[in-house]
């Protein structure tokens, strides 16, 4: 049971990873096209969600998430 859990806790860390490193190409895209500020909101909102749940997720592992730029 323990270790169904943990793998699948694992597996969720992974499709997060995925998740955010496609936004992170939509938003450079829309950025380097100089897109419209509501839809670069909308992924950097989205990205910023799945940075929360991962956030969630390492610390059941006892780790921490720091975000670049800010002091721990």
């Amino acid at each position: 049971m323990i270790k169904k859990d943990v793998d699948e806790k694992i597996a969720r860390v992974s499709d997060i990873l995925e998740q955010i490193e496609n936004l992170n190409r939509l938003l450079d895209f829309q950025k380097a096209n100089e897109a419209d500020a509501s839809s670069i909101r909308q992924y950097a909102y989205m990205r910023d969600t799945f940075v929360q749940e991962l956030s969630a997720l390492l610390k059941s592992f006892r780790l921490e998430l720091q975000t670049p730029g800010v002091a721990a």
